[in-house]
């Protein structure tokens, strides 16, 4: 907005509440229109469509969010108590949470939260809420949740919950009512121009839409193993996909594309062990940056999603997941080695070596992916493979094959690390982290070995970002926010609870061992049912005892003996 201001722009459009925040805070001398904002009174644009700011006006879009749950119980009378991710962060969560229950009242059912702060908290959050007895999602709308919408989509399929969305922007629920983002862009096009010619903007009120938009997704439906009633198709606004069959199922009937098979109270914790499992090629890299290196590396957080956009969009180009995860690996080791190279050959600090080659993977991933989200709903992806390998998994859930699946790589590939690290090259890298002057001495070049065992870190960290895309179904540009802290707590957690026995065999065990707690500890704090708000701090509070028990326990023997 300061850039717009120092150009001598003459009329500010914005298309989002955040930049229209932004635009009433810096811009106060020139017009602005904007787009695209379920409620522009909380961000202080006004109190009414005709009482707001003198320089502001524009079309808001409340999507009917209250309404969808209406629809919902409509739909789906067996089902008494919904569910729905909320994101903190988002803006207006509570705006449009507070929208669900009034709808929830409205229908005379229940409505229950589960805190979703990033994309990998998705596939637990909605089994955390079916555990509390939730029979269907209502999912209200989420800039972070609607870019892994995907995995919103693959998790109810498994969990045998229905999905109706609250915006038609969500692809792949049966059922969507919201309003046109495209006609609100529209409306916002139409002020602007008036404005432009001159009409004053405070005389202008808010445009408020109103045309509710109903989408009925029949090829979604018999995914989900269901038929729309009649009369909700009757009144749709758009009905995608062709007439069902005249042998289509029931409501609540398994049809041939899901399984039929009834909650099984372990799966919650087998997508929390099937996540740690992926994630423990990140503790992995992250400790032979951290603790082998001694080198605080936070590439990181782009190489995790750097890996997840290579994987992601050359499966959806085609190309065998397999040789997609490699690409990936590829991908991350070259990320790895730059940041080794700014250090190595340039002097920058490790840790500006990595937050610049971090900050640089943000705009490397969107070329990469072409857009901020890619989706990997209904994908070729390596549970395929593993159904080709293993015929009797076609049966099991996802994540269980792709449990199985993970479980043999990260024990392949935690015996290789082991091995290379007792090698005399690993005993010469890791004597570069312990003792740098001592390595030179003996003749070996440590830029070499930081080089090397950077582009290693990395490799692993991307390879878990590709694992954990084709897990949770998609790839994001911001899904790497917080995985140097993941890893971290990973390999924390796992050196608290080593035994006696430090040898580097065991310590790698338990580093991944840390890495599946993690992810336990995540999944629990969701499994509670507390208030989405303090998932963070009940996470950060299992860490701590995690970390502090073992010292409690040794300190009462002290004190004993």
């Amino acid at each position: 907005m300061n850039d717009f201001i120092q150009q001598g722009v003459t009329h500010v459009a914005t298309i989002s509440s955040v930049a229209t925040q932004a635009a009433l805070k810096s811009v106060t001398d020139r017009p602005i229109v904007f787009g695209a904002v379920a409620n522009p009174y909380i961000i202080g644009a006004g109190t009414s469509p005709t009482a707001h700011r003198a320089n502001v006006t524009g079309a808001e879009i409340p999507l009917p969010v209250d309404s969808a749950v209406v629809l919902a119980h409509e739909a789906f009378p067996e089902i008494k108590v919904w569910g729905t991710l909320f994101d903190p962060a988002d803006p207006f969560a509570e705006f449009y949470l507070d929208e669900a229950k009034k709808g929830a009242a409205a229908a005379g059912v229940r409505l229950i939260t589960s805190a979703c702060t990033s994309p990998g908290d998705i596939g637990a959050g909605i089994q955390a809420l079916k555990a509390q007895g939730a029979g269907g999602i209502v999912q209200i709308p989420s800039v972070m949740i609607g870019g892994g919408f995907s995995a919103v989509v693959k998790s109810t399929r498994q969990a045998n919950l229905q999905l109706v969305a609250t915006t038609t922007s969500f692809q792949g629920a049966p059922l969507a009512l919201g309003m046109s983002f495209y006609t609100n862009g529209y409306e916002m096009g139409l002020i602007l121009m008036r404005v432009i010619h001159g009409e004053d903007p405070a005389k202008i009120p808010f445009h408020r839409g109103s045309r509710k938009l109903l989408v009925v997704n029949r090829d979604a439906a018999r995914q989900y193993g269901i038929t729309i009633p009649a009369s909700i198709v009757a009144r749709a606004d758009s009905i995608i996909g062709g007439k069902p069959s005249t042998d289509a199922p029931a409501i609540g009937a398994a049809a041939p594309l899901i399984n039929s098979r009834r909650g099984n109270p372990f799966e919650f914790w087998l997508v929390a062990l099937t996540q740690g499992l992926a994630y423990a090629a990140l503790a992995w890299g992250v400790y032979l940056a951290s603790r082998v290196l001694k080198f605080a590396d936070i590439t990181p957080d782009g190489t995790f999603p750097l890996g997840a956009a290579v994987a992601a969009s050359l499966i959806v180009w085609g190309m065998d997941p397999l040789l997609a995860t490699f690409a990936a690996i590829i991908a991350g080791m070259i990320a790895g080695y730059v940041t080794a190279l700014l250090h190595t050959r340039l002097g920058v600090k490790d840790l500006l070596a990595g937050i610049l080659v971090m900050t640089a993977l943000y705009s490397v991933n969107l070329h990469v992916m072409g857009r901020s989200n890619v989706s990997l709903l209904d994908i070729h992806t390596v549970v395929n493979d593993v159904h080709r390998v293993i015929p009797s998994s076609v049966s099991w859930p996802d994540d269980l094959s792709l449990g199985v699946l993970f479980l043999a790589v990260t024990a392949v590939l935690g015996g290789i690390i082991t091995w290379y690290l007792r090698t005399d090259f690993g005993m010469a890298m890791r004597a570069v982290g312990d003792n740098p002057a001592m390595i030179t001495a003996q003749g070996v070049d440590k830029r070499h070995m930081i080089e090397l065992g950077l582009a290693l870190a990395n490799g692993l960290v991307a390879f878990s970002g590709a694992l954990i895309a084709q897990q949770q179904g998609f790839a994001d540009v911001g899904m790497g926010v917080g995985t140097l802290v993941a890893g971290m707590a990973a390999v924390i957690m796992g050196e608290t609870l080593l035994f006696k026995q430090r040898g580097i065999g065991v310590t790698i065990i338990m580093v991944a061992v840390g890495a599946i707690l993690f992810r336990g500890m995540i999944s629990l704090a969701l499994r509670l049912g507390l208030n989405p708000i303090d998932l963070k701090l009940i996470t950060a509070a299992f860490v701590l005892a995690a970390l502090a028990l073992p010292r409690l326990r040794f300190g009462r023997r002290a004190v004993a003996a």
